[in-house]
């Protein structure tokens, strides 16, 4: 394939905050698998199909990490993915057989038993974001409100985090998900070093100690693990927050079904992971040797990009995808991955975002957009600089 060949540019394909993607619509339907080109002028190759995205994520030769770090085509100009590509440790074992035993070490964190155990300290960092809120003059903006330290809060307890520590975490996150910031992420992967080398002194039970803990992990693997676990707790679930709530406000008939049986919120909260986004859902994976699938041979070195946000708008998987059902069953999305790749803090995220849209709705029923549903924003559209998919604000009043 020559340079000058045209491709579908990738930053192209971002969805409108809450809206469908035509182009990404007719692209599935013709085919599941497309050769793109990145942000960064990388060639790539975006799944859009569920069943193949599925394949995929159970096949042993599709990994995180590059042979040669140095050459990875990559999908945006961030060092964290950077970082990601050149692996976690592992020497000559299987970069797929790493992972899972990685994985395998933070699953007992992340046990039905200790999110209930979870719960109501998670009910009480809700009901005082909700306290403050409340205490404020409408309108507000329930992103910064809710959205963004509610998850926060819930992070720094459960890594470890000193209180007195965390407004300086906050600000180095807040950087750390800024493309381009190479300082930025530097700044924050060595706070990590220094919190895991204290934790190797004085160990706790929270999630660095237990990654610290892994044998024959430096300060350094345990580190790039914690910066992995906090992007996708923080700033994945903080999306999630604000594009469930909007759809619940622009929604009454939603809201409604809510608000008349509130057993229905796992429905509720499993159908607002599968529809949150348009496509967009892409996390960087690279082929470890060559794949054939759907006619095209992926070799090895490919930079593969998974769209699980698209996967779950498939109707070959989904009946009537683009309709929001709360009664949905069953709701095998992929907005968590598959596999050895589906996110081990899955369970936390669910609970996270049943507290916050229960106690929203209960405490605060008259919870309404403070704007028309037409001038919400995407981060993608005004801020092209972060790095995860969600709004810009969600103003509201009561």
């Amino acid at each position: 394939m020559t340079v000058s060949e045209e491709l579908p540019a990738l930053e192209s394909l971002r969805s409108p905050a809450l809206g469908e993607n035509p182009v990404l619509r007719s692209m599935q339907e013709r085919k599941p698998i497309w050769r793109v080109r990145t942000e960064t002028g990388d060639e790539a190759w975006l799944v859009l199909g569920a069943d193949e995205v599925r394949k995929l994520m159970l096949d042993r030769r599709l990994v995180r990490t590059h042979p040669k770090p140095e050459d990875a085509a990559q999908f945006t100009d961030n060092p964290i993915f950077r970082m990601i590509a050149g692996g976690t440790g592992g020497g000559d074992a299987h970069p797929y057989d790493v992972h899972a035993q990685q994985r395998s070490l933070l699953m007992p964190l992340f046990t039905h038993k200790k999110m209930t155990a979870l719960r109501p300290k998670v009910e009480r960092i809700v009901h005082e974001a909700i306290d403050r809120m409340l205490a404020r003059t409408p309108p507000v903006d329930l992103q910064a409100a809710i959205s963004v330290p509610v998850p926060l809060v819930v992070l720094c307890e459960l890594m470890g985090v000193p209180e007195d520590e965390r407004d300086h975490f906050a600000a180095l996150l807040d950087r750390m998900h800024l493309v381009g910031d190479d300082s930025g992420q530097a700044d924050f992967f060595g706070y990590l070093m220094d919190l895991t080398a204290r934790k190797r002194s004085a160990p706790a039970d929270d999630v660095l100690s237990t990654v610290a803990a892994i044998p024959g992990c430096s300060d350094a693997i345990a580190a790039t693990t914690a910066c992995l676990l906090v992007f996708a707790g923080h700033e994945s679930v903080s999306s999630h927050i604000s594009n469930g709530m909007a759809r619940l406000l622009t929604r009454p008939d939603l809201r409604a079904q809510l608000t008349a049986d509130p057993d229905l919120i796992d429905g509720a909260v499993e159908e607002l992971l599968r529809t949150a986004n348009f496509g967009g859902g892409w996390q960087p994976h690279y082929a470890y040797e060559d794949i054939e699938m759907c006619g095209v041979t992926i070799r090895a070195g490919d930079l593969v990009l998974p769209d699980f946000a698209m996967a779950n708008y498939d109707p070959r998987a989904f009946d009537a995808p683009d309709e929001i059902d709360f009664h949905r069953a069953p709701n095998n999305h992929l907005t968590f991955a598959h596999g050895v790749w589906h996110c081990v803090g899955a369970s936390l995220a669910r609970l996270e975002l049943r507290i916050v849209f229960s106690l929203l709705l209960d405490r605060v029923p008259t919870l309404r957009l403070a704007i028309p549903r037409e001038e919400l924003g995407a981060r993608g559209e005004d801020d092209p600089q972060r790095l995860a998919s969600t709004l810009s604000s969600l103003p509201v009043a009561w």
